[in-house]
C-alpha cells in the first residue's frame, strides 16, 4: 500500500484538491461508443427529419406564392384568358366539322339488296367506316376528310353541325396521301382556314376535333410531339404531324388546328398496339393536305410536283465521305435525262439540302416537298457538289403519270420493312398470276426486287421510276432474291431465256 509523507510539503497541501481517481479505460471505451451511436442517430433520423420539415416549408411557402400569384392573375383577367384560347379556337373551327359516315349497299351472300324506297336514306344500307370532315368551302359545300374513311362506300352521309344529315358526292381521292373531297348541298353555317403547318413546332399547342368512337365535335387538346415524321408506311407520301392530343378511331378525316383556329393538320391514323388511344396520333400537315385538295377541286385529280432526280439517304459513313456534318439531305444517284433537275445543271453526286427555303431531312421529305409544288413554278435549291454549298433555281414539271407496266407484268407487289438494322424498306412479289410474263419468267411469291437492271430500289416509287420509259416488248431487267437466298438477275418479257433463280 502507498504511503504519503506527510513531512513533505510536495506531496500535499490544502491548497489543491485531493488526488481523484482516474477513469478506467473500460469506461472511456463505453462512452466513446455512446458519443458515435448518438452521432449516426443523428445523422440517419435527424438530419432527414429536420431536412423533411424544411422540405414541407418550402413547399408550402411555394405554393402559397404560386396560389398568391395565381389570385393576382386572376384577378386580372389573365387565367381566364388562357383558357379563352382554346375556348375560341374550338368555337372557330368546330361549328365546320363534320361526322362522315361510309355506307354500302347491304348485301346478302352474293346478291346486292336494293335500297327500300323512300328517299336516299331508306334501308338497304349499312355503314362500313366512321370518320369526320372539316368544311373548307362553305358557298360550294367542299369537305376534306380522309380516303380511307370513304374508299368502301356506295353512299356518302355528311351529319352537319346542327345534326341535319346530308347526302354527300366524293369529288376526287388521293390514296397516296390518304385525302379526300366530299361536296354536299345546302346551307352551310361554317368553314374553317387553313393555316401553316410549316410554322409548327415540337411543343406548340395544338387541338384535334372529330367524332372520336361516334361523340360528334369531341375536342382533345396536346402538343406536337414531332413533325416530318415519316417512315410510317402507311401512305406513299409521308410527313406527319405526332401529336399527342387524344385521337380515337372516329377522329379520321378532322381537322387539327392551332390556338389560332386554323387547319394545321388533318388527323388520319394513330399507332397503338390495342386499337385505340395510347399518345401517339398523326396528322398529315396542311401543307400537303391542302395542295391534294385544291387540286382535287381544280383538277379532278392530283397534280404533283416533278423534280426528275433518283435519290438515295445518307448514312453516317457516307455522310462522312462526302464531308458532310450530318445525314440530312439526299443524294442524287440519276438525273432524268430532260427532266427539270437536268435543265438547271443538278449531276449524280450532288447532295440536295433544301428545297425552296425548306430543310431535306431524306428522300421522303423531299419528294413530299416537290409533289405541293405548284407544276412551271421556278425554286431555289440547295445542294453540296465536292464540299461546296451551291445553288440553283430549278422549274417544277408535272409527275409523269406512274407507268402501267408493272400491272402488265402480272405481278402484284408490296413494299415492306426489311428485317436489317439499318431500317431500310423492301419490295416483295405478294402474288404471281399464273401464265403472265412475270411466271414465265420464274418469277413467285415472297421473292424480292432488289433492282430494276443496274439501279438498286427498295421502295414502290423508286421501282416505278426505274421502269419508266421500259416497255415490255424491250424486256423488263430485274434483279430478284429467292426464298432461299439466291440472287440472279431476271428479264420478264422480250426475249426471256432465264430461269427461275
Amino acid at each position: 500500500m502507498p504511503t504519503i509523507d506527510l513531512d513533505d510539503p510536495d506531496e500535499f497541501s490544502f491548497d489543491e484538491p485531493p488526488p481523484r481517481p482516474t477513469t478506467p479505460p473500460v469506461r472511456r471505451g463505453f462512452v466513446l461508443i455512446l458519443l458515435v451511436l448518438s452521432s449516426a442517430t443523428l445523422l440517419v433520423y435527424g438530419v432527414p427529419y429536420v431536412t423533411e420539415r424544411a422540405g414541407y416549408a418550402w413547399e408550402a411557402g411555394r405554393a402559397r406564392a404560386a396560389s398568391e400569384a395565381l389570385a393576382k392573375l386572376d384577378k386580372a383577367g389573365i387565367v381566364d384568358r388562357a383558357g379563352e384560347l382554346f375556348r375560341l379556337a374550338t368555337a372557330a373551327v368546330s361549328p365546320a366539322v363534320v361526322n362522315v359516315q361510309s355506307q354500302r349497299v347491304r348485301r346478302v351472300g352474293d346478291d346486292r339488296v336494293s335500297p327500300a324506297p323512300g328517299g336516299p336514306f331508306g334501308g338497304g344500307y349499312q355503314a362500313v367506316e366512321l370518320g369526320s370532315g372539316v368544311i373548307i368551302d362553305k358557298q360550294k359545300g367542299y369537305i376534306v376528310t380522309n380516303y380511307h374513311v370513304v374508299k368502301e362506300a356506295d353512299r356518302v352521309v355528311v351529319r352537319l353541325a346542327q345534326g341535319d344529315d346530308v347526302a354527300a358526292r366524293i369529288v376526287g381521292v388521293d390514296p397516296k396521301v390518304d385525302i379526300a373531297v366530299i361536296q354536299v348541298r345546302g346551307d352551310l353555317k361554317a368553314e374553317a382556314e387553313w393555316g401553316d403547318s410549316d410554322k409548327l413546332d415540337v411543343g406548340d399547342w395544338v387541338l384535334a376535333i372529330g367524332s372520336p368512337l361516334g361523340f360528334d365535335h369531341s375536342v382533345t387538346a396536346g402538343i406536337v410531339s414531332a413533325t416530318e415524321r415519316n417512315g410510317v408506311r402507311i401512305s406513299e407520301y409521308e410527313s406527319y404531324i405526332q401529336t399527342d392530343a387524344a385521337i380515337n378511331p372516329g377522329n379520321s378525316g378532322g381537322p387539327l388546328i392551332n390556338l389560332g383556329g386554323k387547319i394545321v393538320g388533318i388527323n388520319t391514323a394513330i399507332i397503338t398496339q390495342t386499337g385505340a388511344y395510347e399518345g401517339i396520333g398523326l396528322a398529315i400537315p396542311s401543307r400537303l393536305a391542302r395542295s391534294v385538295a385544291e387540286s382535287l377541286i381544280r383538277e379532278g385529280r392530283v397534280v404533283r410536283g416533278y423534280l426528275g432526280v433518283r435519290i438515295q439517304g445518307l448514312s453516317a459513313a457516307l455522310a462522312r465521305q462526302l464531308k458532310l456534318p450530318d445525314t440530312h439531305g439526299t443524294l442524287i444517284i440519276e438525273v432524268q435525262p430532260g427532266g427539270p433537275a437536268e435543265a438547271a445543271g443538278l449531276k449524280v453526286g450532288d447532295v440536295l439540302i433544301k428545297l425552296d427555303g425548306q430543310d431535306i431531312i431524306d428522300p421522303q421529305s423531299l419528294r413530299v416537298l416537290t409533289s405541293s409544288k405548284r407544276v412551271g413554278t421556278s425554286v431555289p435549291v440547295e445542294y453540296v457538289r465536292e464540299g461546296k454549298h451551291q445553288t440553283c433555281d430549278v422549274v417544277i414539271q408535272e409527275l409523269p403519270p406512274a407507268p402501267e407496266i408493272i400491272p402488265s407484268l402480272g405481278l402484284k407487289l408490296k413494299e415492306r420493312p426489311a428485317a436489317s438494322p439499318d431500317g431500310q424498306s423492301v419490295i416483295e412479289v405478294e402474288e404471281v398470276i399464273v401464265g403472265s410474263p412475270a411466271f414465265q419468267a420464274g418469277i413467285r411469291p415472297r421473292m424480292l426486287v432488289l433492282a430494276v437492271g443496274k439501279s438498286r430500289v427498295s421502295t414502290l416509287s423508286q421501282l416505278e421510276d426505274a421502269v419508266r420509259g421500259l416497255e415490255l416488248s424491250q424486256g423488263i431487267p430485274l434483279v430478284v432474291q429467292a426464298t432461299d437466298g439466291r440472287v440472279a438477275a431476271i428479264r420478264i418479257g422480250g426475249k426471256n431465256e432465264n430461269a427461275a433463280p
